[in-house]
This record gives C-alpha cells, structure tokens and sequence, in this order.
C-alpha cells in the first residue's frame, strides 16, 4: 500500500537538504515561517502614542502619530524576532512584514522609513528593513532608507530601559528627499518608543510629515 507520510516525509528531508531551513514555531522542514504560524503569531494591539509611549489617543499629544504593533515581545514572538536579528534569516523579514500589512487598512504614505541599522551593530543586514521590505510591497508603498545614527550614539543592543530613554532628539539624522513626504516607520519592536520618536523628530525636522510607526511587537510595560 502507498505510504502518504513516507513520501511527504522524504520530500521534507529533500527539501531540507536542498534548502535547509525550518519554521521556528512548528519547526517544518524547507519552510521560512508557515502562513498557519504567521497568523497565529500576529493580532494588532492597542495603538501608543508615538511622542511619549502612552496609551492612544494621548490627552499630551491629542494629534500625535500612532505606534502600531501586531503582537507583545514576548514567548514565541520574542523567539522569532531573534532569529531574525540573531539568525542569519533576513528571509523572515519579509514575511513577517507582509503579515503585519493585514493587521491593519492600508495607509496613505509615500514612504516608509525603516529604523537605520546601527554602524557599529555586528548584524550582517538591517531586519527593520527586512520587515519593511515586506510590508511595502503588500501596500506598494516604496521602502526609502533616508535616515541614519548620529556618529556619537551608542548603538541600541545592550541598553537597558533608562538608557535608551535617554537617547537624545539628535539621535538620527534623516535626508532632505524627505521633505514633502508622508511617511511611516518601520521597526522589529518597541521597547520604550524612545527610538521612534528620535527617528520621528529627526523626519519632521527634515520636512516629513510622519503618519505613524508600525513594528512587530511592543515590550509590555
């Protein structure tokens, strides 16, 4: 009798080897990330203010942008993020940006700005990018690299909450083909919403206009 699961089974190992990679979550052979576990890791939360961190709408910034995140950082999240950063698996990025542009209508924007990759970080890519690739393509929305880190900033891997809180309003700098532009953020998670609001402030005084950021998870406060 034909054995089914033998022969998926030793399609899996062939792909393996031809390919080898596995979800992180269901750990299936030959794929990235499983649609299945992509959208049981990802529901919208509830909206932050972008200037302060807060619960949105914000009573301090009553017209400030919206943090938007599609899971908390933590359990299996917090795994498949560092196997993004950590991993040498820039092809999540991708998909988990595209699984992010579901959570949500998609925006008027013209650009989306991903968070700069640090100068001195040791990653071989920028998985903020990586996300926004993703999420850009499903909204056709174009991905510009415009902004980067200040030369005297300390990179991000490392600091703990007060520290990054105290990243300055000169922590980014953001180029003038950014002026006129409507613009999202893109990041892997928000810890403080210190970052953000830097790499925000950075784009309003650059002349953008920034609508909102939206990041795969939020560390709960």
């Amino acid at each position: 009798m034909f054995d089914v699961s033998r022969l998926r089974l030793f399609c899996d190992l062939l792909l393996h080897s031809l390919w080898p990679v596995e979800c992180p979550v269901c750990g299936r052979l030959g794929a990235v990330l499983c649609p299945g576990c992509l959208e049981a890791l990802l529901r919208p939360q509830l909206p932050r203010c972008l200037s302060c961190g807060g619960a949105a709408p914000c009573p301090s910034h009553p017209r400030g942008a919206f943090v938007r995140s599609g899971a908390l950082h933590e359990g299996t999240v917090r795994s498949v993020i560092h196997k993004l950063k950590y991993g040498r698996t820039r092809a999540l990025g991708p998909i988990l940006g595209r699984g992010l542009s579901t959570l949500w209508e998609r925006p008027y924007l013209d650009a989306l700005i991903p968070v700069p990759l640090h100068p001195r970080s040791p990653r071989r890519y920028n998985q903020a990018e990586a996300i926004a690739s993703g999420l850009g393509r499903a909204w056709r929305v174009p991905v510009r690299e415009l902004g980067r880190w200040a030369c005297d900033v300390p990179a991000r891997t490392g600091l703990g909450r007060e520290e990054r809180k105290r990243l300055g309003a000169g922590a980014f700098e953001v180029a003038s083909e950014a002026r006129g532009l409507r613009v999202g953020l893109v990041d892997d998670v928000c810890t403080t919403g210190t970052t953000l609001s830097c790499l925000a402030s950075a784009c309003a005084a650059a002349g953008a206009r920034v609508e909102g950021a939206f990041v795969l998870a939020h560390v709960p406060r």
